[in-house]
């Protein structure tokens, strides 16, 4: 087993595409010869226009994108019966060009269709999923064919056991993460100013604003905020930096390649509820804070936060403050610093690869 494809998405998250980078990274370091493949475009116009609405619906029209995330957990094979119609004549060119020895897929949307694909086209190749929710993932990333179903928590591994996966082929690896964010042994020490960061903590830029200005009247915090891909964010923040409406003190980022140097900076992480966020915080031994999560897609991860005491979760601006001046001036920052350092939270990459290298034989 020497050629890996790795079905991904481009433009709907960044937990698919750090998956697939982590993923893709380790592979080629051990002379595997990994590709890529962003599926939407795959599917015609309407993939490509699927793919590139996602950031802009889920940030200013949620419910847009909640209605037919609804309809996926209502009727899932029906959606997956959609996929395979649109997906199956381009998937199974670039199939037979590549030449895989296996299949990965990162992405909810490319479960059943994929397997069913196989199937029906009668190509022996082995099709491994991973799933990248936390808790209760979303009904799409289900799928009894798959040859190999990793997943990130035992909870998740619990809930597919009971739905009928056979226990041989479920393994917990935890979620896959680049290789630089490292694990710490000793827990973050506060000196004069706590450091905190803020990375896309609500999908709605109004609450984004507002997080930004509550968070900055902390006396003893240093703010650095990053937007990622969310430019409309990043312009408006560095406008209201200027009219004077946002400190001056406020680091405002945009897109950035070195976010394991901003974790390894920080004590607090204020996020959205994105499963490869969470989980790099944790691994980087920070406390986690939830400040918003995509509706419906991350609904439950939180959870995760909350039951290993790694932070809390804050979804209303005007009450973050005073759940921060809390949090730092009383014993839980500390607290939530040190039980990170005892996270289950394994590096799914290695786990992952590992399993690979393992069985590369038993195609």
């Amino acid at each position: 087993m020497r050629k890996i494809m790795i079905l991904t998405a481009e433009r709907t998250g960044n937990g698919h595409k750090s998956a697939a980078n982590a993923l893709e990274v380790k592979l080629n370091s051990l002379n595997y010869e990994t590709k890529q493949f962003d599926c939407f475009p795959m599917m015609g116009k309407l993939g490509t226009l699927l793919e590139n609405s996602y950031l802009p619906i889920t940030t200013s029209f949620p419910i847009l994108y909640y209605i037919p995330f609804l309809f996926t957990q209502i009727c899932p094979d029906i959606m997956h019966a959609l996929v395979y119609l649109k997906i199956k004549k381009k998937l199974k060119q670039e199939i037979d060009k590549f030449k895989p020895d296996l299949i990965i897929s990162v992405h909810s949307m490319f479960t059943k269709s994929i397997s069913h694909l196989l199937k029906n086209k009668k190509m022996d190749i082995p099709f491994y999923i991973t799933v990248i929710d936390l808790v209760n993932p979303p009904k799409v990333w289900f799928d009894k064919n798959a040859d190999v179903i990793f997943v990130p928590t035992e909870e998740v591994r619990n809930d597919y056991l009971k739905k009928g996966i056979s226990s041989n082929k479920i393994f917990v690896s935890g979620f896959p993460i680049k290789e630089d964010i490292h694990r710490r042994k000793t827990p973050k020490t506060i000196k004069d100013k706590v450091n905190i960061l803020m990375v896309n903590p609500s999908v709605n830029l109004s609450k984004n604003i507002k997080y930004v200005k509550e968070v900055s009247r902390l006396d003893n915090a240093d703010v650095t905020v990053i937007c990622g891909r969310n430019e409309k964010l990043y312009k408006t923040l560095k406008k209201e930096q200027e009219l004077g409406k946002i400190s001056k003190n406020i680091n405002i980022y945009g897109f950035v390649n070195n976010i394991n140097e901003f974790l390894e900076n920080s004590h607090i992480i204020l996020t959205k509820a994105g499963p490869n966020m969470i989980l790099e915080a944790v691994k980087s031994a920070t406390a986690v804070v939830i400040t918003g999560h995509v509706k419906g897609q991350e609904n439950w991860n939180y959870k995760y936060v909350l039951k290993n005491k790694y932070g809390f979760k804050c979804e209303n601006p005007r009450k973050i403050y005073n759940k921060l001046y809390n949090f730092i001036n009383g014993q839980e920052l500390k607290q939530c610093l040190k039980n990170v350092l005892n996270t289950n939270c394994d590096n799914g990459t290695e786990f992952i690869v590992n399993y690979i290298q393992e069985n590369k034989e038993n195609k």
